[in-house]
């Protein structure tokens, strides 16, 4: 949207945004003579204002805002920034082929001081300001990212930052970047850098126009090109990465359809996006001409939006994100209408104070090319500096700096299986579902047995210590009951904290890197994978071999598994691929916005693999949420019978573990902000157990002859679930567990998966495991160092996804 920077054919004089007498036309000065940095645009331009484009750009605004605001149902918003892009090419284009064509030459130095003047001094305000109000608002987790955010927005690479993340602009799961927006300004001042050269290079004969338009074509096919094959394949780096009168009217129409039949699920940019790109090259061409759309395109609203645009698209963002963060739930209507007008009313004032005063050169120092450049280096040295700062204080102050280099990693001690208490108190597995599962919910039989509570906080961060088994017996707000018979001296019931603790395990700071070893062998496939790699764990020699199946729910319970596999000398194999369930199902992936045609290729080289060579055990688990291509696909009896087709088609056997309980935040982010007080951490069941999570795979695993092992009551011993048990944080975002709760889940799986080995062996013949498990003893109700609460709902930052993506 940033190719508001487009507003280069503007000429007036500083002060508000008002409506002016359009056509006047500016001559060149004679050589060396000293002019305003204003006069001096306007001499290279020698150019007729459009109201036209003007009020082109006031629609392209303002689709963005609606669209971000949703305030009305306007799902194609997003194409505006198409239209900013268009008027920016068409704008910068014609800038330097005229310049071209007056003086021979193209000067590089006054046209990046015009772009400096124009675009930086509105972004650093905006990116000086966002930094301390982020700071404060957001989770202290986030803080320092968002502050490199803000480091990669003011050297014009938030583009390439956000798609190295894997950043997407519809699927962000939690409170987007404030500085998310600056993709496009970024890719804009990318494409500026690069421009003048290559229409040097096209124009250096004698007819100029000629040699940009060849140029323009080659980088039209070149980018096409690369568009189309970048939203099949990395829709991150693909969404962010660089006429007569009857003409005009079918392109208002072109970008009007667009943004009303687009929507984020669709594979966007690719071909789709000629649609709107196309409508604003036909809107342009035919400006001007009787019957044109020009003279509604003209109208006052549409001008001064136009006109404040480039600092309205600054400003409306962050404010949206950062409100909604603010307030813990999603924005209602009339706020959002509130949080609109604000954003008009600040951009009003940003263009008449900071955008026009410095554009137009009003400060003597930057009235030439030479010093503007100089003058703006440093400002940028300045913000860069003071984002990466304020990034590496706030890391340091979650003792993220010595855990940096260790992103991705798990504990050392992964593969030892001897550090594990085997007999620890974990919630034994159910094997049928029946004993703790009713209607898909576990059943309470002690809700709050070993949870500890007190509203008497203490001052300092101090660990949670034991909690007394009066505090233990009693629920929240439960009154003590005396005991009828008298001891001769009470002892006072020690204080409960709810702090977090110190020594919770992984460390806060390195919560969400906390993932499987999968992940950094590189065993964990991505979208594009369509042959599993021959991923061998456990004991590579065991005469015993297991095979995990499945999508990233099947991956996150790898710790466990393999810590189960080093124990007893078992050979484990892996088969896991993203977002990719293995049920016999067409369906979508919601990072790709298409069919995941990848995904049918992958299961049946699995199932081929498997049937080669086939293991004594497979276990396969799957995510909750599947996302079919059909609508009749959707229901839990469809999936139950397409996952039942999968496993039937397995050897040996074969074990179906459910999808764990979700919650409906980032967890670690969520932690970091409630410190002190980790309930509002915890989720409500009827949150967490959403989904079709147990009841899909207990209808599959009877069809198919295959057993089912529940583990939910080990992720969530009581009603709402804990965001840290048993002294360990479960899970590393919203819906994947953390590489240390995963392995903590070891003890719980081996006998459940002991007493499948023992009941499937042939009478007179020794268990099918090598060395099987000690019989489970009665174990206590595990403790938790969270305390359950319900809690606010994740706040929906605008144009985000709530459903979280598998993986």
């Amino acid at each position: 949207m940033t190719s508001v920077a487009g507003v280069l054919g503007q000429a007036t004089r500083p002060g508000w945004p008002r409506l002016r007498r359009a056509d006047r036309v500016v001559t060149d000065p004679a050589p060396g003579t000293s002019i305003p940095a204003a006069a001096a645009d306007a001499s290279v331009r020698a150019e007729v204002f459009r109201p036209d484009v003007e009020g082109l750009r006031g629609v392209a605004i303002l689709l963005v805002l609606l669209f971000h605001a949703e305030l009305v149902p306007l799902a194609g918003g997003f194409i505006g920034v198409d239209v900013f892009f268009v008027i920016s090419g068409f704008l910068i284009t014609g800038l330097l082929v005229r310049e071209r064509e007056r003086t021979g030459r193209i000067s590089l130095t006054g046209f990046y001081a015009r772009r400096v003047r124009r675009l930086m001094p509105a972004a650093l305000v905006v990116i000086m300001v966002t930094l301390p109000a982020a700071s404060a608002i957001l989770a202290p987790l986030d803080s320092p990212g968002v502050a490199l955010d803000g480091a990669a927005a003011a050297a014009s690479l938030a583009n390439i930052r956000f798609a190295v993340a894997q950043g997407d602009y519809f699927t962000t799961l939690t409170s987007p970047s404030p500085f998310l927006h600056f993709w496009s300004l970024s890719v804009e001042e990318q494409f500026y850098l690069a421009w003048p050269f290559l229409l040097l290079l096209g124009a250096r004969g004698s007819r100029p126009r000629l040699g940009a338009a060849l140029a323009l074509a080659a980088v039209l096919a070149v980018s096409l090109a690369a568009s189309v094959v970048a939203t099949e394949t990395a829709p991150s780096w693909a969404f962010s990465g660089p006429v007569p009168a009857v003409l005009g009217w079918v392109g208002l129409i072109g970008v009007l359809a667009a943004a009303i039949l687009f929507d984020p699920s669709m594979a966007y940019p690719g071909i789709a996006a000629l649609v709107p790109t196309l409508g604003a090259v036909a809107l342009i061409a035919s400006g001007g001409r009787r019957g044109s759309p020009a003279g509604l395109l003209a109208i006052g609203p549409l001008r001064f939006l136009g006109r404040i645009s480039y600092s309205l698209y600054l400003w409306h963002w962050p404010i949206l994100v950062l409100a909604a963060a603010a307030a813990g739930a999603p924005l209602e209507p009339a706020a959002r209408l509130g949080l609109v007008a604000g954003s008009i009313a600040l951009a009003a004032a940003s263009w008449a104070c900071v955008e026009e005063p410095l554009r137009r050169g009003s400060w003597s120092l930057v009235r030439r090319p030479a010093p503007t450049l100089v003058v703006a280096g440093a400002a940028l040295a300045f913000v860069v500096a003071f984002a990466g700062g304020l990034s590496y204080r706030q890391a340091h102050d979650l003792d993220l700096v010595s855990v940096s280099s260790a992103v991705g990693q798990e504990p050392a001690d992964e593969d030892i299986a001897g550090d594990i208490d085997w007999m620890a108190d974990v919630p034994d597995a159910s094997l049928t579902g029946d004993e703790t599962i009713a209607d898909g919910l576990p059943t309470d039989d002690d809700p709050v047995s070993g949870l500890g509570w007190s509203e008497d906080l203490p001052d300092d961060l101090v660990p949670a210590g034991d909690i007394a088994p009066a505090a233990a017996s009693r629920s929240p707000g439960e009154t003590p009951i005396p005991s009828a018979k008298p001891t001769s001296r009470p002892s006072p019931t020690p204080r409960v904290s709810f702090v977090l603790p110190r020594d919770v395990r992984p460390s806060l700071a390195r919560a969400r890197a906390d993932v499987e070893r999968l992940n950094r062998d590189g065993c964990l496939a991505y979208e594009a994978a369509t042959v599993p790699r021959r991923c061998v764990y456990g004991d590579r020699r065991g005469s015993f071999t297991v095979a995990l199946v499945g999508d990233s729910h099947a991956s996150h319970l790898f710790p466990a598994i393999n810590a189960i596999s080093s124990r007893h000398g078992w050979r484990l194999e892996t088969y896991v691929k993203v977002s990719c369930p293995f049920i016999d199902m067409r369906v979508r992936n919601l990072a790709l916005k298409r069919e995941y045609r990848e995904c049918p290729p992958w299961r049946n080289a699995v199932i081929a693999r498997l049937a080669a060579d086939p293991p004594d055990l497979i276990v396969v688990s799957n995510s909750r949420w599947t996302f079919p291509v059909r609508t009749e696909d959707r229901t839990v009896a469809r999936q139950a019978a397409a996952l039942a087709r999968m496993l039937t088609r397995l050897p040996g056997t074969v074990v179906v573990v459910a999808d764990i309980p979700a919650a409906d935040r980032d967890i670690p982010g969520c932690l970091s902000s409630h410190v002190r007080d980790i309930r509002p951490c915890a989720v409500p069941r009827s949150t967490a157990f959403s989904g079709a999570m147990v009841a899909r795979e207990r209808a599959a695993a009877r069809e198919a002859g295959a057993r089912l092992v529940d583990l939910t009551r080990a992720v969530c011993p009581s009603d709402p679930c804990p965001a840290v048990v048993r002294g360990m944080i479960v899970l590393r975002d919203n819906h994947h567990l953390t590489a240390t709760f995963a392995r903590s889940l070891a003890p719980a799986l081996d006998r459940a998966l002991a007493r499948i080995l023992r009941s499937t062996s042939a009478p007179g013949t020794p268990s099918a495991s090598p060395a099987a498990p000690p019989a489970p003893i009665p174990t206590p109700a595990p403790t938790s160092m969270s305390t359950p609460v319900s809690s606010p709902a994740m706040v929906r930052a605008p144009a985000a996804i709530s459903t979280p993506t598998p993986r």
